[in-house]
């Protein structure tokens, strides 16, 4: 079915007369209280950004694998815009791109300092989160919020909730399974457990949780083709973005210690650990993720048969409550490594490799000469401390403090700018912060807010992140509220690094990093008017406008210092590098370059039809253009410009639910594909398409619940494509270009089953 951006927009103009995402089942939803967009707590409707709330009951709803499942229908959020390898997408928020989203777990910093998923595994930052039952609600703030939180808050901040320990032990654990009706694709299984309680009454608590996520091989296939001549053409899917993917499981283990020794203080120490493993085996001969080291692959080598991602973290955090507020200081320990990949030829070994080649070298000399390969170390160690206290003077509500990170990059890659290879090679990236913001209550109806933060960082030097926001209860029904927020991204470790950071080519061709990079930094204008009904209608709508500069992007590469051509900024590494790689080599290196401008509208509701039946609806226009640089004109990500989601929920009765779903995308813009035929038009946007979901649950008794779920009810095809036959020898043969009518392949009709049993 396809939709033109008339139909979303009318859609979601007819059904959105609601609120936000928020406790969908309660008619008091702008009522939710949040702490994410001040670092207080605040009625949803008073905190000074945009911002939604998915509470616990919304996720047991439907299918959890990843975060991405839990965000996918908030306005202004898209996921498909792309996937990686393993098949795993991104979370971009207005438009942003998934690099410019902060994840916070309990408001700790998740994001990596440097890039330990090279060569498209990104989506994999996404997976370390808590279990399931865990999560108590995921807050999601629309757009910058560097304010509050530093670098990486550019496009908007995603803070996972969790739950706190009771008086009384409780505990749940569920069990899901989806079972797909296509064989092509992997099903999914999945189990959660938390529980917590008290050791001492009134004094020691404890939390424990874990999760394991198996997902199996996917590997869909394309319809045969024919060209004029009435030949076969045979066209297979890649992995990730290509559909396929391989065994996947995710493991999740954590334990939380709360101390109270005092009535107005909590001390809280929490230890997690996370692992992904991916299978790189060969299927049909050929490594799924990535070349694996062997003697008829060399020089190329990079991967290990298996790929890992880990995360282990620990954190102490102690809260208290004085006469002159509230103070929260937390230490987070966080290390990630990415684990299954080898270390390319060093230029020494490039040159060794050529020669025993060129002489004759028998295969076995060869193998012993160069394999097995030394793994490449990836991974991240950062600690950060942050401070911060809130105070009530008068008709001011302060939230002031700071935070320190101290944090290294390891990467193999690092210690491979001479002719051999030194191992230990690091990025250190140190900063301090301090901020503070001020809540003041002009009247009872009208809050101004505003708020400087000061980043200092070893690289670049200072950054000031300001904000002012205003809210006006205009009446009990209807709020407005907006104002101008700043945001920031600091340039990856890995990026800052002066020497090679990394290889494309199957581990062939270097890259080169740019110390004197500056941070990506956009300022964000929104204004946002609100309505609550008695009844429980509520609605949204808001206007965003983000100014978006020093977009960092692949530049004009840079020559060895040995290379004739070399300018002033040139690659100071070993010799050898220029002998094996030639003159007129030029290292891929980034630089600031773009800037872009991101306009949006975003309307978002509920209608309560009967005391049982509501309609949910939002709607996302997002148009997103780089407005400089040799990119000028085009889309700045591959975010769909028309988003509309849509939920009939029917409380059939006390005990059983219903719902039916509606995910719409429109426009969607599409890179030039591989194979470009000048003679052949491609089309600027993927086909619009329509996706329904029908679910339902039923509470067997109070301790126990079924859902279940309808993925793709009606079968949508995402492996669909268009060719095009060219032929340059009057028809003898004939040449396919290849025009897929979606960029993801998602599956087909699924069945989602889960039992939860709490206690």
């Amino acid at each position: 079915m396809r939709i033109s951006p008339q139909r979303v927009a009318t859609f979601a103009l007819t059904s959105a007369i609601a609120a936000t995402h928020a406790q969908a089942n309660t008619a008091v939803e702008q009522d939710t209280v949040v702490v994410s967009a001040a670092g207080i707590e605040q009625k949803l409707i008073d905190a000074p950004a945009s911002i939604t709330v998915i509470s616990q009951e919304e996720i047991n709803k439907k299918p959890y694998l990843t975060l991405l499942d839990a965000v996918r229908e908030v306005e202004g959020v898209d996921v498909g815009e792309t996937t990686d390898k393993t098949g795993q997408g991104g979370i971009s928020i207005r438009g942003m791109g998934a690099d410019y989203t902060l994840i916070l777990i309990d408001g700790k910093r998740q994001n990596n300092i440097g890039d330990i998923y090279p060569n498209n595994f990104g989506g994999n930052q996404f997976n370390h989160i808590p279990p399931k039952e865990m999560i108590e609600r995921i807050e999601i703030i629309r757009g910058p919020a560097s304010t509050l939180y530093g670098a990486d808050a550019l496009g908007g901040v995603i803070n996972i909730i969790t739950k706190k320990v009771g008086n009384e032990w409780h505990g749940s654990v569920s069990h899901s399974r989806t079972i797909e009706s296509n064989d092509d694709f992997g099903n999914d299984q999945t189990t959660d457990f938390a529980i917590s309680g008290p050791m001492v009454e009134g004094v020691l608590g404890l939390n424990v949780r874990g999760s394991l996520y198996e997902r199996d091989a996917s590997t869909p296939s394309f319809d045969d083709i024919t060209d004029p001549n009435g030949d076969l053409v045979p066209r297979s899917l890649g992995y990730g973005s290509g559909g396929k993917t391989v065994d996947n499981e995710n493991r999740n283990l954590g334990m939380r210690l709360d101390f109270k020794p005092a009535d107005n203080q909590l001390l809280m120490f929490d230890i997690e650990t996370s692992q992904q493993e991916y299978d790189n085996v060969p299927v049909d001969g050929s490594n799924p993720l990535g070349t694996t080291d062997s003697i008829n692959r060399l020089p190329r080598a990079g991967y290990a048969l298996e790929q890992e991602f880990n995360r282990d973290q620990m954190s102490l955090t102690h809260e208290g409550t004085w006469g002159f507020g509230h103070s929260t200081i937390s230490l987070h320990h966080i290390e990630t490594s990415n684990d299954g990949r080898t270390l390319p030829l060093t230029a020494t070994e490039r040159l060794l490799y050529e020669e025993m080649v060129a002489n004759g070298a028998s295969d076995d000399e060869i193998e012993a000469t160069f394999l097995p390969r030394q793994n490449r170390v990836l991974e991240t160690r950062q600690t950060t401390l942050d401070v911060k206290f809130d105070s009530q003077v008068g008709d001011h509500w302060l939230v002031y403090g700071g935070q320190y990170v101290d944090a290294e990059m390891e990467d193999g890659s690092f210690g491979m700018n001479g002719s051999g290879f030194a191992s230990g090679s690091v990025q250190e990236h140190e900063q301090w912060s301090l901020f503070a913001e001020d809540n003041w209550s002009i009247t009872n109806s009208l809050t101004l807010t505003g708020g400087l933060r000061y980043d200092d960082h070893n690289i670049f030097g200072g950054h000031v992140s300001p904000r002012a926001y205003a809210n006006w209860a205009v009446s009990p029904a209807w709020t407005l509220k907006g104002g101008v927020s700043t945001g920031y991204k600091a340039p990856q470790a890995s990026d800052l690094y002066d020497g090679i950071t990394g290889f494309g080519g199957q581990g062939t061709r270097p890259f080169h990093g740019t110390p004197d990079l500056e941070p990506e930094t956009s300022v964000n204008s929104e204004l946002a008017v609100y309505y609550s009904h008695p009844d429980g209608h509520n609605f949204n709508a808001t206007l965003f406008s983000n100014k978006f500069k020093d977009k960092i992007e692949r530049g004009n590469g840079i020559y060895h210092c040995d290379d004739p051509a070399a300018g002033s900024n040139c690659a100071d590494l070993a010799s050898e590098w220029n002998e094996v790689l030639g003159d007129g080599y030029q290292f891929s290196q980034l630089v600031n370059i773009d800037s872009a401008q991101i306009d949006g509208l975003e309307l978002a509701g509920k209608l309560q039809l009967t005391p049982t039946l509501y309609l949910r609806a939002n709607y996302t226009y997002t148009d997103a253009r780089i407005t400089s640089g040799a990119n000028k004109g085009d889309p700045l990500s591959g975010t769909a410009k028309h988003m509309a989601n849509a939920t009939l929920n029917w409380q059939a009765t006390p005990k059983f639910n219903t719902y039916l779903t509606a995910e719409m995308r429109s426009k969607r813009f599409t890179s030039s594909p591989r194979g470009w035929n000048s003679d052949v038009e491609y089309p600027e946007y993927y086909k619009d398409y329509t996706v329904y979901h029908l679910g339902a649950s039923y509470e067997v008794t109070p301790n126990f619940r079924l859902n279940a779920r309808i993925n793709n009810l009606l079968d949508e095809d995402f492996t669909s494509y268009k060719t095009v036959f060219t032929t340059e020898d009057g028809g003898a043969s004939w040449d396919p270009n290849y025009i897929d009518d979606y960029n993801v392949k998602a599956k087909s009709r699924n069945y989602w089953l889960s039992a939860t049993y709490s206690f």
